[in-house]
């Protein structure tokens, strides 16, 4: 899944009325991630699953919005929208007792002829192995799931004014992508459209 909850994002990144719904709903989506509320949580070690069978009230691994630098929304309260270079949320639905082989990452690529560079938050789209497993809403009652934020470089002139159709996928792992018969296992297809 994807935020802003669009598969079409389009807008002029010179007016702001045409932005600020895909702003207003990253920053609403992102309110349990904040630094302050995941203080709560623990700090969990890097690349281990955080397994917890055996104890009946399930800790949650902290995920901070920091994490997403340029995409945080923090130093950029419009999420890269009004410099004509927007941040998307990617993220997995949960999915009870999943424990992911290898190292899971998001990689997003753009259909068309000339690559359209991107940056990843956190570094290289991981989906770290301390948020999993997840055990459910009622035993993992605060979980919040590990987001990537993939920010679209668009920097020349066939960047804009384009339709632009992007993949992302989950890579690095046991995690299927590429099941013809469900065509949103393990991926999601966008498509943006950003004009000067």
């Amino acid at each position: 899944m994807i935020r802003p909850k669009s598969l079409e994002i389009k807008y002029n990144r010179s007016l702001s009325q045409q932005y600020s719904k895909y702003v207003q709903h990253l920053e609403s989506f992102l309110q349990p991630y904040n630094d302050t509320l995941q203080e709560a949580n623990v700090d969990c070690p890097d690349g281990v699953y955080y397994d917890q069978d055996n104890l009946e009230e399930k800790k949650v691994c902290q995920f901070k919005r920091s994490v997403l630098r340029q995409c945080s929304g923090l130093a950029d309260p419009t999420f890269g929208y009004s410099e004509g270079q927007p941040c998307i949320l990617v993220k997995m639905n949960r999915v009870i007792g999943l424990k992911p082989l290898g190292d899971p990452h998001i990689s997003c690529t753009a259909k068309r002829e000339n690559p359209l560079q991107m940056q990843y938050f956190p570094d290289e789209g991981k989906l770290d192995k301390r948020y999993f497993p997840y055990y459910g809403k009622t035993l993992h009652a605060n979980y919040v799931q590990p987001l990537v934020a993939v920010k679209l470089l668009l920097t020349t002139e066939e960047d804009f004014n384009t339709e632009l159709t992007i993949e992302c996928k989950v890579e690095g792992s046991n995690l299927l992508n590429n099941d013809d018969r469900d065509k949103f296992l393990g991926r999601v297809i966008f498509r943006v459209r950003v004009s000067k």
